[in-house]
């Protein structure tokens, strides 16, 4: 990765728009605003979840249209972002890929899917896929699959919202030695985590966003005694990502361009100072 290369941040609204287009609509403006360089739905179709899961209703009400996709890709367009989402089933693959989209993300729980990775594998010229809920083996061999062609494997721990003490970074480093090819799925709440995996050379920093954290969702249901989890607590602000994109932007001035040429300033500083306190030649 050249020492130029400036990371990617993602605003994973997910389901955070509440079903509602046009406060879908306004989360990209603000996201924009806040600095992202992409935004990201999610692609499931309800009619796939079982009628016996208590959030069947839940994910009816905020599923998202054809239309729906359409229209949201249209106005990250008009504003200057670019559509992502996570495709979650093979039947949505010919329409997401028909809408143009050349990029594709992969949850968690699909990386160990190895048919399902496939079939996007060989849909979309690029595959990010998570890696939250997954063991070193189910990673390596999706690697495999991965590495046919452009993809980006991020680091996740899948707790919501996780504790920093749990981020568990240093399996970024682990992730670098099986490819260079990493980013970051961050679900810590804050950007202190975010800005410390720039330091591991990630390609992709995704964070849940919303406009609120307070916004009424109906939740997820996570057992029996546990409140519920919406979108939107687990989620940030857009202050947060302002200060994410801020550190980012920092952190691509300090990695220079990586050159071992000596700068002028040091040249002068060598000239003046060898040798001025014992001759060590």
């Amino acid at each position: 990765m050249s020492a130029r290369y400036t990371p990617k941040i993602i605003a994973e609204i997910a389901s955070s728009h509440n079903g509602n287009i046009e406060l879908a609509k306004k989360m990209i403006w603000v996201a924009k605003d806040a600095g992202v360089d992409i935004v990201k739905f999610q692609s499931w179709q309800s009619k796939n979840v079982d009628e016996s899961d208590p959030d069947k209703k839940r994910y009816a009400s905020l599923e998202l249209s054809d239309e729906a996709h359409i229209i949201l890709k249209k106005e990250c367009e008009k504003v200057g972002v670019e559509f992502m989402t996570t495709c979650y089933d093979a039947a949505r693959i010919p329409f997401l890929k028909k809408l143009g989209l050349k990029t594709i993300k992969v949850a968690s729980t699909d990386l160990k899917h190895y048919a399902f990775l496939q079939k996007l594998r060989d849909n979309f010229d690029e595959v990010i896929a998570s890696t939250g809920m997954t063991t070193e083996a189910e990673i390596k061999k999706a690697l495999k699959i991965l590495k046919k062609g452009e993809f980006t494997i991020m680091h996740c721990v899948s707790v919501y919202p996780c504790p920093l003490e749990k981020a568990n970074l240093g399996k970024l480093a682990w992730l670098k030695e099986q490819t260079p090819h990493v980013g970051y799925s961050d679900h810590v709440q804050g950007a202190a985590a975010a800005v410390l995996s720039l330091g591991m050379g990630v390609k992709y920093i995704e964070k849940h966003f919303t406009l609120d954290r307070d916004t009424p969702q109906p939740g997820h249901t996570v057992g029996k005694g546990l409140k519920p989890i919406t979108t939107h607590s687990i989620a940030d602000e857009p202050h947060v990502f302002k200060e994410l994109v801020e550190w980012r932007d920092r952190y691509v001035t300090a990695m220079g361009t990586g050159s071992l040429e000596l700068l002028p300033e040091e040249q002068l500083t060598r000239a003046k100072y060898t040798g001025r306190l014992g001759k060590n030649s």
